[in-house]
């Protein structure tokens, strides 16, 4: 599961807005997906995530045509028979056959939670914390794969990030990556960074290879243990 439409609203009146980790370079990168499978859309800026089973190619033999029968005889329709694959051959299921799972969707929101902890922590610890936030992303949007939708909370000047560059940009930070001034790094909280990240779903909404999830999360932060609360919708498509 990837995010591919993230978007939220701030609401803390005192706190900063969590946005959605939209995937940066992602998928073009041939970025390797968590568990791999399923796609995410997600609101608070729109991205992709990736967690669940991969997909398995069906093969289908189509019948021949419908014999037209005598009239005083009973209609038959002739069935071909489907051919058995040879033994030791995987048959595979078409892309994107396989329904979302609630379990898939939760996961997908544990490997996001994660990420920002991980960036975080790398980030106060000195380390290459754009590195971290180059491989998270990848692993949870789908930038380079399909069309990611994302909206972040705070950003004003430039409101929507359809490239992956644009997305690293809100996250880590504009100067550190040549992209925006309004952009302080929200994956590193403005440089405090974050210890927590808890979701806590209204609904989630099951459709086949895509599902929606809205609800709230909440982010300590790692410096001052002060807690924002934020809404987001996210969605969820199959790869």
């Amino acid at each position: 599961l990837r995010h591919h439409i993230a978007s939220g609203a701030d609401c803390n009146t005192a706190g900063r807005g969590a946005r959605v980790l939209s995937a940066m370079t992602a998928r073009r990168r041939g970025l390797a997906p968590v568990n791999s499978g399923v796609e995410s859309i997600g609101w608070d800026g729109i991205g992709v995530c990736c967690c669940g089973p991969k997909a398995f190619k069906s093969v289908v033999v189509a019948a021949p045509p419908q014999q037209t029968p005598m009239p005083s005889q009973p209609s038959v329709v002739a069935q071909a028979p489907v051919a058995e694959p040879a033994t030791g051959d995987q048959v595979e299921a078409a892309p994107g056959s396989a329904p979302i799972t609630m379990e898939e969707v939760l996961e997908c929101q544990r490997n996001w939670a994660n990420a920002i902890q991980t960036i975080s922590r790398t980030y106060l610890n000195k380390g290459d914390y754009v590195a971290a936030a180059t491989k998270a992303a990848g692993e949870l949007y789908g930038y380079g794969n399909s069309k990611v939708l994302f909206k972040p909370t705070k950003a004003a000047e430039f409101p929507f990030r359809p490239t992956g560059e644009e997305a690293m940009s809100y996250f880590v930070g504009g100067d550190v990556t040549g992209g925006y001034k309004e952009d302080a790094g929200f994956a590193i909280n403005g440089g405090k960074g974050w210890s927590d990240v808890v979701f806590n779903n209204h609904e989630i909404d099951l459709n086949g290879n895509t599902a929606v999830a809205m609800g709230s999360y909440t982010f300590t932060c790692a410096t001052t243990g002060k807690q924002s609360k934020v809404e987001y919708t996210f969605g969820y498509k199959r790869n």
